[in-house]
């Protein structure tokens, strides 16, 4: 344990870091150190070196889980041993709630109330893919005049899981719990700054796993960063990649999975417009973007990022946003009464920091908020930026930054709604709701929210697409266990048919 005694943080108490260990082929292994290192984001302080796996160990995970799925043990199994598992793992789930919050705090920066919210969603989460398994089955018939046809739905084939670090346990939880769903064997890959949460992660499946006697390729789980993750997705024999972070990022994986026809899901983020209505309660919209943009210390994927606003309520906006903006506390993150921690990492910080540089040298005006903590980490305040025509603004702050631009008609703020990296989500505020639905309709973005900037999907079942270069593919349950999927039809042709 370490302890943190100063004015601005109060006597807090950081956890030992926690031993990273690769889980292969059913025995856990320790991977190599690289000199890169993991840090308190409050501090800058080392905590541990990062790990990377080697390449002779990713191969051995490759081919365990090549081996499972062709002799189809998971792949064929009954759902009912699916449905063991996966409660199993949402039991263990909610047992280390705790632990995996305070891990994902230090990984994040996220303040410890919000990562506890986080952490008890995971076994609901998993519950999630469980229930949608059960809704969708491996099997069903079809209307065939008497004849016997069969539609199936059968795994792909190993799958590769490649969690971000702003929310690093629910990305790998939610998608590993739909791979596994579906019947194909998992190997996690964490984010190499975040590996904490997932580590716990995997030591619940290896225990749930061994506890059912299921084979050992089921589950396995590496370290490290760009090299691990070109490796998994180079490999033919890996047959869905699922990736959450940067375009650029992205944009390597789509290119490492094209030769061999890889299924992808890719998350990469976006530039997220907010269109305020003439009719808007400013107050409120104020209050709700303040939540948005601070939200996962704005490290939030669907966070706002472009906000326009008629010209008339232009300046009554920022006012009202910048009061709601004094009154986040920005302090140690795993300090209780915190609203926002630091930045994730170090490079993280200067990247956002060097995005509002260039609005500025662009001609806007960086409104900041609040005075910092004397921790020395990596902490950024709340930052909006004015001044710029919308025009200006087409990269995604990813931080707790928003850029505000005057538009002078709803049609032109449609218009500016659309960028470069608009696909993921968007945002309306005003009084008339039809208004407001008709302006969202026209957002080309996977979910527009009306009144409000909350994490959670507008409602259950629903179904989003990422679009332009926000990504390929969806979320969501129902999505996740379908994409790790493919449809096959069996049955007795038709002798009447003519061709």
């Amino acid at each position: 344990m370490t302890v943190i005694s100063n004015h601005a943080a109060r006597h807090i108490t950081l956890p030992a870091p926690r031993e990273q260990r690769d889980f292969i082929d059913g025995s856990w292994e320790v991977p190599a150190l690289v000199a890169a290192t993991v840090d308190d984001p409050n501090t800058g302080a080392v905590r541990q070196q990062q790990a990377e796996t080697s390449a002779a160990a990713t191969e051995r995970a490759v081919a365990a889980a090549t081996r499972l799925h062709a002799d189809g043990t998971w792949a064929e199994s009954a759902l009912d041993m699916r449905v063991a598992l996966l409660d199993l793992f949402a039991d263990g789930l909610a047992a280390r709630a705790n632990d995996i919050a305070q891990e994902d705090a230090l990984a994040s920066g996220s303040p410890i109330s919000f990562a506890r919210v986080m952490a008890s969603s995971l076994g609901p989460r998993v519950r999630g893919a469980r229930d949608q398994l059960l809704a969708v089955g491996d099997s069903s018939p079809l209307p065939a005049n008497g004849r016997k046809v069969l539609q199936l739905q059968r795994a792909v084939g190993p799958a590769a899981i490649l969690a971000p670090w702003n929310a690093p346990t629910f990305v790998g939880v939610a998608k590993t719990a739909s791979a596994l769903a579906a019947g194909c064997p998992v190997i996690l890959k964490p984010s190499e700054w975040a590996p904490g949460g997932c580590q716990i992660v995997a030591e619940l499946l290896a225990d749930a796993i061994e506890q059912l006697a299921l084979p050992a390729g089921l589950f396995q789980f590496l370290h490290g960063g760009a090299p691990t993750g070109s490796r998994l997705t180079a490999d033919p024999r890996i047959r869905a990649i699922c990736f959450t972070g940067g375009i650029n990022g992205g944009q390597a994986i789509a290119a490492a999975a094209a030769p061999h026809f890889t299924a992808v899901q890719l998350e990469l983020g976006g530039h997220n417009p907010a269109v305020i209505m003439p009719d808007a309660d400013i107050a409120q919209a104020a209050a709700d973007l303040a939540e948005g943009m601070t939200k996962l210390n704005g490290t939030w994927c669907e966070g706002p990022g472009k906000i326009l606003v008629p010209d008339h309520l232009h300046d009554d906006l920022v006012d009202a946003l910048i009061a709601e903006l004094r009154s986040v506390r920005i302090a140690h993150c795993l300090d209780e009464a915190a609203d926002l921690g630091p930045q994730a990492y170090a490079l993280q910080r200067s990247r956002l920091q060097d995005q509002i540089n260039l609005l500025v040298e662009d001609g806007g005006e960086a409104l900041t908020t609040a005075a910092l903590p004397e921790l020395g980490g990596w902490f950024i305040s709340p930052t909006v930026v004015v001044g710029l025509p919308a025009e200006k603004s087409t990269r995604e702050l990813f931080g707790p930054a928003v850029s505000v631009h005057r538009t002078r008609s709803t049609q032109g703020a449609i218009a500016d709604a659309h960028g470069p990296q608009t696909g993921l989500a968007g945002y309306v505020f005003g009084h008339d709701i039809d208004a407001a639905l008709m302006v969202a309709s026209r957002i080309t973005a996977g979910e527009v929210k009306i009144n409000g900037c909350k994490l959670d999907d507008l409602a259950a079942g629903a179904e989003q697409s990422f679009w332009n270069n926000a990504g390929i593919g969806g979320h969501g349950p129902t999505d996740m266990v379908r994409f790790f999927q493919g449809r096959r039809v069996i049955g007795v042709d038709d002798p009447t048919l003519a061709m």
